[in-house]
């Protein structure tokens, strides 16, 4: 049982800085590069990492 709770919290710890991660490039992007339909994009694709993120930890029951 514990195994199982830390394999889902290093899985948790992983999906919440993949997110982050998304989240910072895309607002790089949006900063240094003059086309915003990149930035736009990637903070697309970061907000649905991160309602993955979210689900995930709602679904193992993993306090956020």
């Amino acid at each position: 049982m514990t195994q199982l709770i830390k394999r889902n919290e290093a899985v948790a710890k992983k999906k919440g800085w993949l997110a982050t991660a998304a989240l910072g490039s895309s607002v790089a992007a949006l900063v240094l590069v003059s086309s915003p339909v990149l930035g736009i994009l990637g903070l697309a694709g970061s907000a649905y990492l991160g309602w993955d993120w979210l689900e995930f930890r709602k679904k193992h029951g993993l306090r956020i």
